[in-house]
């Protein structure tokens, strides 16, 4: 037979603040949640352009290795516009 006792708090009851939303007091929260989309946007978008300028500018590249750096900027293409035509 188990015997409860309800004046102890078990580690399972204590675990409820993670199951209820809580509310968000700062807007700086709110404001950093919906900056990280803008962020992969500009992220790929950079990479995008890294890799093109290193394309143009780098003459000592072989044709491997240029078909390595466009296999990685049609990647990064991909993601790029992913993002773009994401609703918000």
């Amino acid at each position: 037979m188990m015997i409860s006792r309800g004046e102890e708090s078990e580690p399972v009851l204590n675990l409820k603040d993670l199951f209820y939303d809580e509310v968000v007091v700062n807007n700086a929260v709110k404001n950093q949640v919906h900056e990280i989309p803008h962020k992969a946007k500009h992220d790929n978008f950079k990479l995008l352009s890294d890799i093109q300028n290193v394309l143009i500018n780098c003459r000592h590249l072989t044709s491997k290795d240029k078909l390595l750096y466009c296999q990685s900027q049609r990647y990064f293409m991909k993601q790029y516009l992913r993002e773009i035509n994401k609703r918000e």
